[in-house]
């Protein structure tokens, strides 16, 4: 709390005395290929195409972000995929959702972040890779973030809105959202909500996948207020609510998942030259994670396993014109996960598997861009992190007094983030930036406190290690684009080097607690790894109307002594063709990814065969006055084909042969 007040002070002098100043979509295309993504929003003439992806509403986040450049997705079910970052994981880079901090509950890793935003509620996803993605917290993978969209102001106290609804065959799902904002000179506000109802997935060869349904409902509000010429604020409320969600790749399902996000922003626009804008922002959310195996008829013991994270935070950024950005941020974490085991005749029995523990953590990152003639740009990043974790005197205090360990002693770190950029354009149409970063993270709680965690992938118990140092990574990148009125092409190239690399390793003399288990594992960090790879990405106007959008994704991953890194997406190839004729619209779509034979045996990897996919989606839009009907069908996985991903945990196949139709109604 200290840390919090003194921090709050310091914000509050940073700001003071401050003047200020008042202040479409048209793409078929599911793959994205920009550095920095934005998925933008249409804009007032809605007689304009909407993005056909986005506004169809036949895609969730995790499809989105899944075409986006250097990520992938681990899959344990049909629902919450958890992102990576050019094969860095969840603790290993950020996700954030405005900016601010949010943990999962579960200690499985079922609930990222992404999972509580709907394509409704999006305005832009921002994906930046290594260390310059260290904006909002110390990261070594880069962080994705995701914001939310907002209304605006006019003094015409219009009301727009849509309304969607879908159904899919392949799990006879149906999806249903709305979204509506109005708004006035000096007021505006914006509602949404999404329902989605799967049942179990069917995958090729009509094969069903049990335990792959899923429900939920999520809802967004958002209120603004024009305070002066020069200020705005603005109260955000996000809730997320799952219920009966299956994961046929793990042990366990979850009866309920919660989460409930809230945020007050102050927003200032700067009249004095060497300022534009300071947004200071504090926030608040809540999630809440049971699991359990109810209906899974072959469990050994019936067991729940509850999980909490609270977080509350406050940041404040502040941007002198486009030279230079500043962040200053602090928040806290409370963790806890329990396992109430019921034999049968036998007393029940308790055990935290991830002790109460807490982290608070202080920042400060800056961004500076220098511009040079003959159209150079140098970029500066850097970010300092002070990390103090600690676990309470509780249960779980007195569990790993069985290691002779002692949880409750204060753990600090100071993190170090910095990367240089130098770009130039030259031609007027190539571009070329050379870049070299260094990064660190802590490890995570699971990493540090967990308590005999079952993985699913390799069959092991895992407790955690509190002797953990933190990862640091020293990074390059060559980014070459070429670019024209009509086309664009790029390739990425990129190398890290991570010393004290976290890793699994086996525990000898130790024996498991999971009914099934091989055995213990534990984690220590390595002397390093190395991770490698390129993307490509194209995007052109063939000829009028006819549209090409391509990207290659790969990456070599591998430890000091060449073992290779687990769970690292094979080469990948997502591209599109679309035409475009009026108001209707076609696309065909072919995905490839290369067998995976560099594998990990000690975590439980597999080799993944290769697979061609091919799907097709058309589009139609209907002007009705001043409002627009869009209808939608697709066919996924045209030729029924039996695949997965490399990144699939427990290798099961994924959707067969998917029919999808949609409508939607902007007024």
């Amino acid at each position: 709390m200290r840390s919090l007040l003194i921090y709050l002070l310091f914000v509050c002098l940073f700001t003071v005395n401050l003047q200020g100043q008042n202040v479409p979509g048209d793409s078929a295309v599911k793959t994205i290929n920009l550095g920095e993504v934005c998925i933008s929003v249409d804009g007032d003439d809605e007689k304009q195409s909407f993005d056909f992806f986005r506004n169809s509403k036949l895609a969730n986040t995790e499809d989105i972000l899944s075409r986006m450049q250097g990520v992938n997705l681990i899959r344990r079910g049909a629902y919450g995929l958890e992102p990576t970052l050019r094969s860095y994981g969840s603790g290993q880079s950020n996700l954030t959702i405005d900016g601010m901090r949010i943990y999962g509950a579960c200690t499985d890793k079922m609930d990222p972040a992404s999972i509580y935003l709907e394509p409704i509620n999006l305005s832009a996803i921002q994906v930046n890779h290594g260390a310059s993605g260290a904006l909002n917290g110390s990261t070594i993978g880069g962080q994705i973030n995701m914001q939310v969209k907002e209304p605006g102001f006019n003094c015409h106290n219009t009301i727009k809105g849509q309304i969607s609804q879908s159904y899919l065959s392949v799990n006879n799902a149906y999806f249903a959202n709305a979204a509506v904002e109005q708004s006035w000179n000096k007021i505006s506000y914006r509602v949404n909500g999404t329902y989605r109802k799967a049942n179990n997935y069917k995958a090729a060869n009509n094969k069903t996948i049990p335990y792959s349904g899923y429900e939920k409902l999520n809802a967004g509000a958002i209120i603004m207020a024009k305070l002066s010429s020069a200020q705005t604020l603005k109260l955000d409320y996000l809730g997320d609510w799952g219920k009966n969600i299956g994961y046929p790749a793990l042990p366990m399902d979850v009866g309920s998942a919660t989460a409930q996000i809230i945020s007050l922003t102050h927003k200032t626009t700067f009249t004095k030259k060497y300022f534009s804008t300071n947004d200071v922002k504090f926030y608040y959310n809540e999630v809440t994670h049971f699991m359990d195996d109810t209906h899974r008829p072959d469990a050994p013991m019936h067991m729940d396993m509850p999980g909490w994270t609270k977080t509350s935070g406050v940041y404040n950024e502040l941007r002198a014109s486009e030279q230079l950005k500043i962040r200053l941020d602090y928040h806290n974490v409370y963790a806890r996960a329990d396992m109430i085991m019921y034999p049968v005749n036998e007393p029940i029995m308790y055990m935290q598997t991830l002790p109460e523990n807490y982290l608070n953590n202080a920042g400060m990152s800056v961004q500076f861009k220098q511009k040079f003639k003959h159209h150079q740009l140098i970029t500066f990043n850097t970010r300092l992190d002070y990390y103090l974790q600690s676990a309470s005197r509780g249960p779980g205090y007195h569990q790993w007094k069985v290691f002779n360990e002692n949880i409750t002693k204060e753990k600090t770190d100071f993190l170090k983030n910095a990367s240089v950029a130098y770009s130039i354009n030259f031609l007027r149409k190539m571009f070329a930036q050379l870049s070299a970063g260094y990064g660190e993270r802590i490890p995570t709680s699971n990493e540090r406190y967990g308590y005999y965690l079952y993985n699913r992938q390799d069959q092991y118990d895992y407790v955690g290690n509190l002797k953990l140092n933190p990862e640091q990574s020293y990074q390059t990148e060559l980014t070459l684009k070429y670019q024209t009125s009509k086309s664009q092409f790029g390739i990425n190239l990129f190398y890290h080097h991570i010393n004290h690399y976290i890793y699994a390793v086996k525990l000898d003399g130790m024996s498991q607690m999971t009914i099934g288990a091989y055995g213990l594992k534990t984690y220590k960090n390595i002397p390093f790894a190395v991770t490698k790879g390129f993307e490509i990405n194209a995007n052109t106007e063939i000829i009028n109307n006819l549209y090409y959008v391509g990207s290659i994704k790969f990456i070599y991953a591998e430890t000091y002594d060449k073992k290779p890194l687990p769970l690292i997406a094979p080469l990948k190839l997502q591209h599109a063709i679309r035409y475009k004729l009026g108001l209707f619209t076609f696309q065909a779509e072919h995905d490839y990814a290369a067998e995976q034979k560099r594998v990990n045996s000690d975590y439980g990897d597999k080799v993944t065969p290769e697979y061609h996919l091919f799907n097709v989606r058309a589009s139609k839009n209907f002007i009705i006055k001043n409002k627009v009907l869009q209808l939608t069908l697709a066919c996924e996985n045209l030729f029924d084909t039996s695949y997965r991903e490399h990144l699939d945990i427990g290798q099961i196949p994924r959707f067969g042969r998917n029919f999808m139709i949609n409508l939607n109604f902007l007024f």
